[in-house]
């Protein structure tokens, strides 16, 4: 081959490795929101993201194999066939008809799966997907021009062309790594980023120095206890709190940004999954005011053992200074562990009087349209009522109640900003409906207690009791466990039990038919679509509907 050839040649192949990776990139781009979503949703952690791609029921992985190897034995039967009877490279393209027709059905599949919550298309993730982009194109192309010149050493056999092209049918294989290659390459920047963000957002609050500043942490309730606080606080202060379960750095940024001169108050819920989550927002906000809700082993999945769950929510507490003053839940032993180490001012809040608390409930009565009790600081008692529902709120109402007395409230106002309480979203809400039955919404992360309380609650209700669960998860080794035990309460509890998903909900049935639940009563179904076509078939009027924990994406 004279050297004319040769470069026509090595520009044929460049132009063909150039159009089959810009057209792969797009294929793979369609194909790799999932996968993003599922990225943002574990909080833009590459540990959380691997955790679930190994998980052994993922089905999005599982598709993508089914994908690559039904299109590459179509591509290499359909060729094979071909070439009997035709010959020339060229009718090794036309085997790429079932790459994309088999790409095609799996987007169109995926564009139908309903997210529970959407893919945020952010500034973040849209430079996240131009990387996905760029390294999906450079790694089609430059892995398919150096295949491309291995005919120069092996020759240009039409077979060993149709085996170089058909490689290209594995690449969704790769999306997934792709994805997180992407992560890990713009990880660098996105740090910086977010520290200049933080850096931004500790600069305002440290410039209010008048303004009082409070961190709520704990497993379970931080939530509730916050939007708790702000109402009751109100009949006081102009406050302003993180909305929902804004508890990250970028959550708490995004709050700071509305901090008014007229506000008096900040009020920041802090979560974490890791050791070091807390001490980094702790480190933002500065407060000198903390309440530290219950601890549990949720979350233990990523903090690997109960004592780092310990010491992360300690955290709060070893951020502040010797003039600080912390709340404490005395409902749970391992917060009344950390209440007795913690150095500074302090006071306990709970409704289990035989842990002593200094502001405590008594006489709780919890009905279907709310709770009424006796709320007491010391021998000062004052009565109240509020619309929520369950002696864990009459807990988390104590919590607060301590913090608003010791911000200067007097026991009429904190009264007043109870009664004040509205429902918090899908934390044992009423959801109005025109059926003729009781809807209860109490999705959003359901714990062990939380489990506990929603079956005191729905036990405050008249007629049949349907309960609808994915079952528990983030506990780590002792999430069968758990879930079996949940299994033996709804047993006690329930008439009708829904359990939806694949993976965890074995052992809730095994642990309800251990204690002879009976068997036509358990139904299971794949996704919360299928539990509604159910429901609808199922439900009366008359009849308690709860919806027990709704799983993020990822774990569905």
């Amino acid at each position: 081959m004279n050297l004319t050839a040769l470069l026509i040649n090595v520009g044929a192949r460049l132009s063909e490795a150039l159009v089959i990776s810009l057209c792969n990139t797009a294929l793979m781009f369609f194909a790799s929101f999932k996968f993003v979503q599922t990225l943002q949703q574990s909080g833009y952690e590459g540990r959380g993201f691997l955790s679930w791609l190994r998980r052994r029921d993922n089905i999005y992985m599982m598709r993508l194999v089914i994908l690559s190897i039904l299109s590459v034995l179509a591509f290499l039967i359909f060729n094979i066939a071909v070439m009997i009877f035709i010959e020339g490279e060229w009718v090794v393209y036309t085997g790429f008809v079932f790459y994309l027709l088999f790409f095609a059905i799996y987007i169109k599949k995926d564009r139908k799966t309903k997210a529970k919550v959407p893919l945020i298309v952010t500034n973040r993730v849209k430079r996240l997907i131009s990387s996905f982009v760029i390294i999906s194109f450079l790694t089609g192309f430059i892995g398919l021009t150096l295949l491309n010149f291995t005919e120069f050493i092996a020759g240009s056999d039409a077979l060993l062309f149709m085996l170089r092209y058909g490689i290209i049918c594995f690449t969704p294989m790769l999306l997934p790594f792709t994805v997180l290659a992407a992560y890990y390459v713009n990880e660098p920047f996105e740090r910086y980023n977010n520290r200049r963000y933080v850096k931004k957002c500790a600069e305002t609050l440290a410039s209010r120095p008048d303004l009082i500043k409070i961190g709520i942490t704990g497993s379970y309730g931080k939530t509730s206890v916050k939007e708790i606080l702000a109402t009751i606080l109100s009949e006081k202060y102009s406050v302003l709190a993180t909305p929902h379960s804004f508890n990250t750095p970028m959550g708490e940024c995004k709050t700071v940004k509305k901090l008014k001169p007229s506000h008096e108050v900040f009020i920041a819920g802090m979560g974490a999954r890791n050791v070091g989550d807390i001490k980094e927002l702790a480190e933002t906000v500065k407060p000198e005011y903390a309440i530290i809700t219950g601890i549990t082993g949720q979350h233990i999945e990523t903090f690997g053992t109960l004592e780092n769950v310990r010491k992360t929510k300690y955290e709060l507490i070893e951020s502040m200074g010797e003039k600080g003053f912390a709340v404490f839940s005395t409902d749970s032993e391992n917060t009344l562990e950390l209440m007795r180490k913690c150095p500074f001012s302090k006071i306990g809040a709970g409704i289990l009087k035989e842990n002593s608390p200094a502001v405590y409930a008594e006489n709780v009565k919890v009905t279907a349209s709310g709770t009424k009790f006796t709320l007491c600081f010391g021998s000062a008692k004052t009565e109240c009522s509020t619309v929520l529902m369950g002696t864990h709120n009459v807990a988390n109402i104590c919590m607060a109640a301590a913090m608003a007395e010791k911000l200067g409230l007097d026991a009429a106002e904190i009264a007043a900003g109870i009664n004040r309480i509205k429902p918090i979203k899908h934390r044992l809400e009423l959801v109005e409906n025109d059926k003729g039955y009781t809807i209860i919404d109490d999705s959003y992360n359901a714990n062990v207690n939380g489990t506990i309380a929603a079956m005191e609650v729905l036990d405050c209700f008249e007629g049949r009791k349907i309960v609808v669960t994915p079952g528990l998860v983030e506990l780590g080794n002792t999430e069968d466990l758990e879930n079996y035990q949940f299994g033996r309460r709804l047993a006690s509890h329930a008439n009708v039990v829904i359990l939806v998903g694949k993976r965890r909900i074995d052992k809730i049935k095994e642990g309800l038919v251990s204690v002879e639940f009976p068997g036509e009563n358990i139904i299971c179904v794949n996704d919360l679509d299928a539990a509604g076509e159910q429901l609808k078939k199922l439900a009366k009027r008359g009849d308690v509907i709860i919806f027990e924990n709704d799983l993020p994406d990822k774990y569905n």
